[in-house]
């Protein structure tokens, strides 16, 4: 041991401003991976891709509050109707296109600043391909 009263001071105090140096990193590395700001500055278009998947996905989850209307005696009149649900069914594939390349850089962006953050999604999705493999099956 043979260690003196202010050799152990020095270490603790050496010590100590070591965690003090790392926890100022680590609240500066923190603080820059949620800062959205930091994120929209080095990827403009990926932010904008986001917020645009965001708000796709958003107002498909609000709701599809159409009001019927009602039905009309005269065929051609229901024509526009049937290109209409087709014009919707084109527009709901393209919501739904741009709500999986958004949710899939969303992934991305979170892997590259949680660390551990793919093993646990592929985990999930595993976990959830297995549970609707089961529900299918039951059924």
């Amino acid at each position: 041991m043979g260690q003196t009263t202010d050799q152990i001071a020095s270490h603790i105090e050496s010590t100590r401003e070591d965690l003090n140096s790392n926890l100022q990193e680590l609240e500066t590395k923190v603080k820059s991976a949620t800062d959205w700001r930091h994120h929209f500055r080095r990827h403009p278009g990926l932010a904008l891709a986001a917020a645009f998947g965001g708000g796709v996905l958003l107002s498909t989850l609000i709701g599809k509050r159409r009001v019927p209307s009602p039905a009309s005696p005269n065929a051609s009149e229901a024509a526009p109707a049937q290109t209409s649900a087709s014009g919707h069914e084109t527009w709901d594939a393209i919501k739904s296109a741009l709500a999986g390349v958004a949710a899939t850089k969303f992934a991305e962006m979170l892997a590259a600043v949680v660390p551990g953050f793919s093993e646990h999604l592929r985990n999930t999705e595993g976990e959830r391909g297995q549970y609707q493999d089961s529900e299918k099956r039951s059924h």
